[in-house]
């Protein structure tokens, strides 16, 4: 009799079904953006996820976009490209994030919900270092316009309009003689529409955004040593408004400052007074537009114990707790960010390693500078 041959066990049917997509959807808005990241470059999938629009809206409901660190900017050698660092608000090691061609800007914007501007000009390129992605602005002319030839006052500034949740570029461009031209870029479309009635002043390279208005400084005539002005513009509206600065308060960027201080815009002064005092203009425009002096007293002996010598510190940003930052203009050897308590007037200083070293032969890829560093999935794409 033969035997039966023994079979082996069957196997269960497979129950495993696809995951809807829903559910991952609702699953990545869930992840912080470090693993949002690794998954965007793993998975065709999930990158065509987090790319859409409505998905940073949808993220940012269970991580609130906030300063998380600080961000470094500085020039490549010559000039080349621009180095972006991210570094805790105690110092230590900066960590390369992105570094983008192909040269350095005229200046850089504070971070507007994690998203920044490199200015150059005729075009703008908004970077959000979080996803290391960057878009440029198409150019404001033709590049065989005769205008390009006068591109000093030729200024780019960047901010949110908080009503229709979009992101807007503002190119101020006055060239002596002629009415100024403005005109607005608004991410998601591809061209510039012209602006009318704006001020006939010549802009300032800086800017911050505030509750939707985006603020920057302009002079009043093309003479640097004369009388400037503080311009509000409506990012919703698109409308602007000219608003008086003290007499009293620095004109001059390499003075001053423009900063967001509790919340408002305001100028601080660089120069420090012989009683070691810097003073802080804080605009009030709840009724009126009227500034607020504020004297910041530095503590007694503070340069033989904090800050380097034959150093000059700026007021850069704002840190934790509304701490006032000073940072070196430039590279050196050593890199200290100066952490100032106004309640407390205390002061204390972080170290930054790792970046670029000081270039003595190449005075102008030493420049350097420090903004907040907020985290933000919003995509270009």
């Amino acid at each position: 009799m033969m035997e039966k041959e023994q079979q082996p066990p069957s196997s269960p049917p497979s129950s495993s079904k696809p995951i809807p997509s829903e559910i991952i959807y609702d699953i990545l808005t869930k992840l912080p953006i470090k693993s949002l990241m690794r998954f965007r470059c793993l998975s065709k999938l999930c990158s065509s996820y987090i790319t859409t629009p409505s998905f940073a809206e949808l993220h940012a409901l269970n991580f609130p976009i906030k300063t998380v660190g600080l961000l470094v900017t500085c020039p490549a050698r010559l000039q080349t490209a621009q180095h972006f660092f991210s570094v805790d608000f105690d110092g230590g090691l900066a960590v390369p994030l992105l570094t983008i061609p192909p040269r350095f800007s005229r200046y850089t914007t504070r971070s507007v919900n994690g998203i920044i501007l490199m200015d150059f000009g005729l075009y703008a390129t908004l970077c959000n270092p979080s996803t290391r992605q960057t878009f440029n602005t198409p150019f404001v002319c033709s590049l065989t316009s005769p205008s390009v030839n006068s591109t000093y006052f030729c200024v780019n500034s960047f901010g949110f309009d908080p009503v229709s949740k979009k992101y807007k570029v503002l190119n101020s461009w006055a060239i002596p003689g002629r009415d100024p031209e403005y005109r607005v870029f608004e991410l998601g479309t591809n061209s510039w529409r012209p602006l009318k009635g704006g001020p006939n002043y010549y802009p300032q390279r800086e800017s911050v955004c505030v509750d939707g208005f985006v603020y920057f400084r302009s002079w009043v005539s093309t003479h640097k040593n004369g009388r400037t002005v503080l311009i509000a513009f409506d990012l919703h509206e698109e409308s602007f408004r000219v608003i008086e600065i003290p007499a009293k308060a620095l004109a001059r960027r390499s003075e001053s400052e423009l900063i967001v201080y509790s919340g408002r815009p305001a100028i601080a002064d660089h120069l420090l007074l012989e009683d070691d005092t810097m003073t802080i203009w804080v605009l009030d425009e709840n009724d009126g537009d009227y500034w607020v002096q504020i004297k910041v007293f530095l503590p007694d002996h503070y340069g033989e114990e904090i800050l380097e010598e034959d150093i000059d510190y700026f007021v850069d940003c704002i840190g934790r707790n509304n701490e006032l930052l000073l940072v070196p203009q430039t590279l050196s050897d050593s890199v200290y960010v100066i952490h100032y308590d106004v309640l407390n007037r205390s002061m204390r200083r972080a170290e930054i390693f790792g970046l670029p070293e000081d270039r003595f032969s190449d005075l102008s890829s030493n420049t350097f500078s420090v903004i907040n560093y907020e985290e933000n999935v919003m995509s270009f794409t």
